[in-house]
């Protein structure tokens, strides 16, 4: 008995000293929905890796943002030197392509409608949303497991965050498909949390002379151009007719599929503009694919690569279907 009792006192103090070094799930949860409200600024460098077509398609990713709604993400592709801005602002949201010139204007309630894996609001509020979080404590991190919530999207399902104990900023974001596979990775290399911005950061015109002048001369210039065709398409299908024609940029192909998931691809040349204009208006969300931001809708995914526009239109695919069939056109094919 006298040796039972030094034992059970033992166990007792561990206890009482392992849960005063542990803060509980609730807690982490709340001190980031409390951190998020009084967060007025930051500025984030990251590396993106979305794992498409047995490849990693690798984005340098500059985040910005100004309390209460004001975001600008920058997403460089480093295996085409192709930019994008994403950008939201009192006018709206915009997709901004300094190498065409061009901007396009959504009607779309981004960022905070669906999961954004480089956004720390959006992670924060997967992790607030979802009653099943799971937060494991490592050394001087946080892992926490949650669902994701993709709009357009069923193939991707959870996601693992690395936050950081001290700053409770995250480190790493991993989002996984049904499978466990790795699907997108952001490694977050460097936040600056008093930032200095100038004060037309978040404006369509200045960002679009901004990004030019900071990448002159890497951007591409679509100087080797051509149709491509799909790589990867359901069982079945095949090519019904294709037609290309001559205009004025080059060409544009119209090329219809069938089969048990019909479909049609629009490709068209596009010229750089001269002048920076009025966005176009798309009705639609901002949807990354391993070339860049695409635009979707219920029925249709557009999106830009290597001076195209790439159309699909169908009655029949899914979401995660077209974003499959879009990234096959990352490798040319024979038809």
């Amino acid at each position: 008995m006298k040796r039972i009792i030094p034992i059970l006192l033992m166990i007792v103090m561990l206890s009482i000293f392992g849960a005063c070094g542990k803060k509980k799930d609730t807690d982490i949860v709340k001190s980031l929905g409390e951190k998020i409200d009084k967060l007025e600024i930051y500025e984030v460098d990251a590396v993106m890796d979305i794992k498409e077509m047995n490849k990693s398609h690798l984005f340098d990713v500059n985040i910005k943002y100004l309390k209460p709604d004001l975001y600008k993400v920058t997403l460089k592709n480093r295996d085409s030197n192709n930019v994008q801005i994403v950008l939201k602002n009192k006018e709206g949201v915009f997709v901004l392509t300094p190498a065409l010139n061009k901007s396009f204007k959504f009607q779309s309630d981004w960022p905070l409608n669906s999961s954004q894996p480089y956004l720390y609001q959006s992670i924060v509020k997967d992790i607030v949303n979802d009653k099943n979080t799971i937060v494991t404590k490592h050394n001087n991190e946080y892992e926490i497991n949650t669902k994701v919530n993709y709009r357009r999207s069923k193939e991707l399902n959870t996601q693992k965050i690395i936050i950081d104990e001290k700053t409770l900023f995250p480190k790493e974001i991993k989002v996984l498909d049904a499978s466990n596979n790795e699907k997108i990775i952001v490694k977050f290399n460097e936040v600056k949390y008093k930032p200095k911005f100038n004060e037309n950061e978040f404006k369509l015109e200045y960002s679009m002379n901004h990004a030019k002048e900071t990448h002159q001369g890497n951007l591409p210039t679509f100087e080797n151009r051509t149709i491509m065709y799909p790589t990867s398409i359901l069982d079945g299908m095949k090519i019904k007719e294709e037609t290309i024609k001559d205009i004025d940029t080059g060409k544009r192909a119209i090329m219809t599929f069938e089969g048990s998931a019909p479909f049609t691809v629009v490709e068209e040349y596009l010229s750089v503009a001269e002048v920076f204009s009025a966005s176009e208006l798309i009705y639609g969300d901002p949807v990354l694919i391993c070339s860049g931001i695409a635009f979707q809708t219920d029925n249709s995914l557009t999106w830009h690569q290597n001076g195209i526009e790439f159309f699909i239109i169908s009655e029949v695919l899914t979401p995660d279907q077209m974003y499959l069939l879009a990234n096959s056109f990352l490798v040319q094919a024979e038809k």
